[in-house]
């Protein structure tokens, strides 16, 4: 066997194989490289570099493909929900409109209140407070009523503020620690839309 560039005869243990041609190294290390993302042999001149002097075919070259996105990025149980509610919904013709909260996902106390109240027909930004004595919760002037009649209802040891702003619950963080249930059925309440059933 003999280079297909070079004419140089091959052992068998020191053939490169490109387009099923074989090649001796050098010729091989000269007229070739492979895709950063697919692997794939190319030709050097035909290669395309990106700002770090990756050489890429041109397929993956021209793809949207996030090469820093993870293989297997972290999904919140709520999110997942949401995913297999839309898929389904969509495989069904259906237009799915129930969302999850948007929160902080910093606040882990926050990530399992999202996820356990799941998706909500109209979804509010939940955001954490420091504890203080002025007020535990505070609520956009919108949902002020609704939470104000929630709390004392259930008999909740919470101080309620309107704050500025649409369809934003401020909690506390002794609230979010000592009192999430309540918060979760709060939240429910809040957010989703009651179906009128004729009597």
């Amino acid at each position: 066997m003999h280079c297909h560039n070079c004419d140089e005869e091959l052992r068998d243990d020191r053939v490169r194989w490109a387009f099923e041609e074989p090649f001796c190294e050098d010729c091989f290390d000269n007229m070739f490289n492979y895709c950063c993302r697919c692997d794939g042999v190319i030709y050097r001149e035909s290669a395309h570099y990106n700002d770090e002097g990756d050489p890429y075919c041109s397929d993956c070259y021209e793809s949207n493909y996030d090469d820093d996105a993870p293989d297997n990025p972290d999904v919140s149980d709520s999110d997942r929900e949401l995913v297999v509610k839309l898929s389904r919904s969509w495989l069904q013709g259906k237009i799915e409109t129930r969302r999850p909260l948007f929160i902080n996902d910093k606040d882990i106390l926050l990530r399992t209140i999202k996820d356990k109240v799941g998706l909500v027909d109209n979804p509010i930004y939940v955001f954490g407070l420091t504890d203080r004595d002025e007020y535990q919760l505070s609520v956009s002037a919108d949902l002020f009523d609704k939470v104000q009649t929630f709390v004392q209802l259930n008999d909740i040891k919470a101080i309620v503020v309107s704050s500025p702003g649409c369809n934003r619950l401020g909690i506390s963080l002794t609230l979010r620690k000592n009192n999430q249930k309540e918060i979760i059925e709060l939240i429910k309440q809040i957010t989703t839309v009651r179906e009128l059933v004729p009597a």
